[in-house]
């Protein structure tokens, strides 16, 4: 076999290769600026670039930093019912409430170690309490430290679940899922959460 038929072959196995490798599988750091898999199982981590509400008053409907126009334009226009999308480099994927979110690569993808369905004092709402194993606990802390005051996006299923907002409390390697969540509702998704 000559050197040329040679390199054809060996040529795309490289390829391969290396795409399997920079993808990996289940990583719990971040992700190296790929947007990732937009319709994950595992639970992500995304910071929030930017949010637009769209059941505001005229003026009030993007939150977050300032957007460009093309960017805000295309949140407006996107279908909540569609499969997340990716714009400019970014995701676009709505909550519960129909809120578009663009988001960044993922910060943290998997490294649950829990997920707890817990009751809120005495009223009859619950969340579910996530508790991140040590390296993605030890990546939510360098983000406490660098990115203070910015909002992560919880993501499961290509559904944007709740943001929060970076704070000292994160540190901790543990995070709250709140909404109007009963106990079936709560007890169900961190049984997704802990499968994810």
């Amino acid at each position: 076999m000559g050197a040329v038929p040679f390199l054809r072959i060996l040529a795309p196995l490289a390829l391969v290769a290396g795409l399997v490798t920079a993808c990996g599988h289940s990583s719990s750091s971040g992700s190296g600026g790929s947007i990732g898999d937009a319709s994950s199982t595992t639970l992500q981590l995304r910071p929030v670039a930017a949010r637009y509400a769209q059941d505001t008053s005229q003026g009030q409907e993007q939150l977050g930093p300032q957007t460009p126009k093309d960017l805000v334009d295309a949140m407006k226009g996107y279908d909540c019912t569609s499969q997340p999308a990716e714009v400019q480099g970014k995701l676009m994927e709505c909550d519960a409430a129909r809120n578009v979110f663009l988001l960044d690569a993922p910060l943290i993808t998997g490294g649950v170690s829990s997920a707890k369905a817990l009751k809120i004092g005495s009223s009859h709402q619950w969340y579910v309490k996530v508790v991140f194993d040590k390296e993605a606990a030890a990546t939510l802390s360098q983000a406490v430290d660098s990115s203070l005051g910015s909002e992560l996006a919880v993501v499961l299923d290509g559904k944007v679940l709740t943001a929060v907002v970076v704070d000292p409390g994160l540190k901790d390697g543990h995070l709250g899922i709140t909404g109007d969540l009963d106990q079936q509702q709560a007890s169900t998704l961190a049984g997704q959460v802990n499968g994810a």
